[in-house]
């Protein structure tokens, strides 16, 4: 009895570990890799571009992490420059970083003073079903000049949604995606809100992602190319 006692408890204890290291991950998990995607404006024509290069992947000890560099284009092909954040699996749950939200052109204003940035991370569960709903995230930068306070910015995101599963066909090919809504609310000297929704690819990341003002679509950007 103790025996079977003892089997039944390390069969519990090796599912529980084994389900808590389980993680979907929302990028490719290879060094080098790049995501190309080109942004397009309400009425499709092309706004920008930009790459994405995954780096520093680290696969130890449950948790699967990469940094994400960003170079971003305007619509003439110039470079107006780069961003990083993180993406991480830990526990079954995989997290991105809320720096993915900065805007690298209105952040070189500001390369001459001081800059805090302040966020926590936009988590997705690795089990995704239709109505769940997600947690919050959010992001504050505040800038000052020689110690003293001049202006903070705000980025929200609520209301984040799973609406379920659409195959999406890009240039890059066709992909299997979660589609998720969510709610940006922008502050700065005032306030912007915006609905937007995203489509992801497992070992992929976003293949879509397109906001909204009052029901109309006001731009969008897509997954045109991928190297892995």
């Amino acid at each position: 009895m103790k025996k079977l006692f003892f089997t039944a408890g390390f069969i519990i204890i090796f599912c529980y570990f084994s389900l808590a290291q389980e993680c979907t991950f929302y990028y490719p998990q290879t060094e080098g890799a790049k995501l190309e995607y080109t942004s397009y404006d309400g009425k499709d024509k092309v706004t920008g571009s930009s790459v994405q290069t995954i780096k520093n992947v680290v696969n130890e000890a449950g948790t699967n992490s990469a940094t994400i560099e960003v170079q971003v284009f305007d619509k003439k092909g110039k470079d107006i420059g780069t961003k990083a954040y993180e993406v991480k699996c830990e526990n079954g749950v995989y997290s991105v970083d809320m720096k993915s939200f900065m805007d690298p052109a209105t952040m070189a204003a500001y390369e001459e003073m001081e800059v805090k940035v302040n966020s926590n991370n936009l988590q997705i569960p690795s089990h995704l079903e239709a109505g769940d709903v997600l947690d919050d995230g959010k992001l504050e930068i505040t800038v000052y000049s020689e110690g003293m306070r001049l202006m903070g910015m705000s980025t929200e995101i609520t209301q984040r949604k799973v609406e379920g599963k659409e195959q999406i066909t890009t240039d890059a090919g066709a992909f299997d995606c979660y589609k998720i809504t969510y709610t940006i609310t922008t502050k700065t000297m005032f306030s912007v809100r915006v609905e937007a929704a995203e489509w992801i690819a497992e070992n992929v990341g976003t293949v879509k992602n397109e906001t909204y003002s009052r029901g109309k679509s006001i731009g969008y950007s897509l997954l045109t190319g991928i190297e892995k």
